[in-house]
């Protein structure tokens, strides 16, 4: 059976800056896996706003750059963007955690039984998300 992930902002950000080696590893072959059609891969349109958000104010991407690689994301292999939020079970989940409102947002698209993707340790604050990096999934 085909393994289904939440891919959520940090691990394309990793992907995409290169900017620790060994994240960036893992990924590639996270990557892999998807494109073989081993991993089927979710996400979100509040996880494609923080990319370019992210590219452009923090790392200086050039608007072309993040527009390329935002299409080249959109093509993985069986990518399907999940368009709903929970904006009642975010504003729960912001109240009672330490965490920013749009991991909010994302907590609350992730399908029931989903692992989500990450490197960002905040998502580990919620209890009813199954967390790991990808090296877990390789």
């Amino acid at each position: 059976m085909k393994r289904k992930v939440f891919i959520e902002t940090s691990v394309f950000i990793r992907f995409l800056t290169q900017d620790d080696l060994d994240k960036f590893a893992h990924c590639v072959r996270l990557f892999e896996l998807i494109s073989e059609g081993k991993i089927i891969p979710y996400s979100s349109n509040v996880v494609i706003m923080e990319i370019i958000f992210i590219l452009a104010r923090h790392y200086s991407f050039p608007k072309k750059q993040v527009l390329d690689v935002i299409e080249s994301l959109l093509r993985l292999r069986n990518l399907t963007l999940i368009e709903k939020t929970n904006t009642q079970i975010a504003i729960k989940l912001f109240s009672k955690h330490m965490i920013k409102y749009g991991d909010c947002l994302i907590a609350s698209q992730v399908p029931a039984k989903m692992t989500l993707l990450t490197y960002d340790a905040d998502f580990t604050k919620l209890p009813s998300l199954s967390v790991s990096a990808p090296s877990s999934q390789l």
